[in-house]
């Protein structure tokens, strides 16, 4: 089998897989978006009770506001802006359809760059002068290979691990389809720090609309944000270690970067591409310091350095 046919049968098998699981859940996702208008009712009736309290207090402003002397206020004009529905189906469609261009542009480029082989690395070995730059140059790009390969599958593991516990306990808890809310576990968990506030944000307004209480919503959302913080407290570190040590503006900046240029894409690849280049990075003396501002250690290995402690440092700044 070339190398073409084979890679064209790779990234068929894959979006198969993708295009399978996303009709899976497309029928639960829409079902959640028609019903909106709905649950923003229920969710209301739900804070009824919590907002009691203050409706009194505003009566009680009102009555005083009365029997308080006040001169005739002018005559005023009322001005209605319509806002627009959170939901729109215009906005919606305008999305997806940027979504699925993204999706067609890297596979398209995935194919590409799988059926040309070696061949752009190749051409770049035969720039170098000679074999002693070749033969390092390819030991570092097999390095990189190395690490980002383990990286991308241990972190795609994990978090679908994730999924599948996030899964099981909204079934237990009653949430209904909770197979979204285990892929919406996985997909939020790409993104660090940021990912997991707003898909706990997310399944707290589904569980406020579906359950009769509030307390039970409080329950389901609690859960998975303890399901979440579990994870990224003690499964992730002790099975990446430091790939992951990264400082949360960096991330913030790089997911708003890549969200500014992508979309929504490049907000769950921005973590994934930032350690990717991390690594990148540090491979090469050159381009070490920027690496080491990523998270890398300020010291490369077989190097003897002395690097200021963070305290020390801005205790000399100040």
């Amino acid at each position: 089998m070339s190398q073409t046919v084979a890679s064209g049968l790779l990234i068929l098998g894959i979006f198969v897989t993708l295009g399978i699981v996303a009709g899976m859940l497309y029928s639960p996702a829409q079902t959640w978006i028609a019903s909106t208008p709905q649950s923003i009712s229920k969710i209301k009736k739900n804070f009824a009770a919590i907002e009691e309290p203050l409706t009194v207090l505003d009566r009680a402003e009102e009555e005083l506001d009365k029997a308080a002397p006040t001169a005739t206020p002018e005559p005023t004009v009322e001005v209605s802006v319509k806002k627009p529905r959170i939901l729109d189906r215009s906005v919606l469609i305008n999305k997806t359809g940027r979504f699925l261009a993204f999706i067609a542009a890297v596979a398209v480029l995935t194919f590409f760059m799988l059926s040309s082989g070696d061949d752009l690395l190749n051409r770049v070995l035969n720039v170098l002068p000679d074999e002693h730059s070749r033969h390092e140059l390819l030991q570092k790009i097999g390095d990189i290979q190395e690490s980002v390969g383990k990286y991308l599958a241990q972190i795609t593991f994990i978090n679908i691990g994730l999924g599948i516990v996030v899964s099981l306990v909204m079934w237990a808890i009653g949430m209904p389809t909770p197979v979204l809310w285990g892929v919406l576990a996985t997909l939020f968990n790409f993104i660090p720090y940021v990912g997991a506030l707003a898909a706990t944000a997310f399944v707290f307004m589904a569980a406020a609309s579906t359950f009769d209480t509030l307390w039970r919503a409080v329950l389901t959302a609690v859960a998975f944000w303890s399901i979440t913080a579990i994870e990224g407290q003690f499964v992730t570190p002790s099975i990446l270690g430091k790939t992951l040590r990264v400082g949360p503006v960096i991330v913030l900046i790089a997911v708003a970067f890549w969200g500014f240029l992508w979309g929504i894409p490049g907000i769950f690849v921005a973590v994934p591409l930032l350690i990717v280049q991390r690594k990148v990075f540090a491979s090469f003396e050159l381009t070490y310091p920027l690496a080491a501002v990523l998270g890398e250690d300020a010291c490369q290995v077989g190097q003897e350095c002395d690097p200021i402690k963070e305290d020390k440092a801005i205790a000399e700044t100040a």
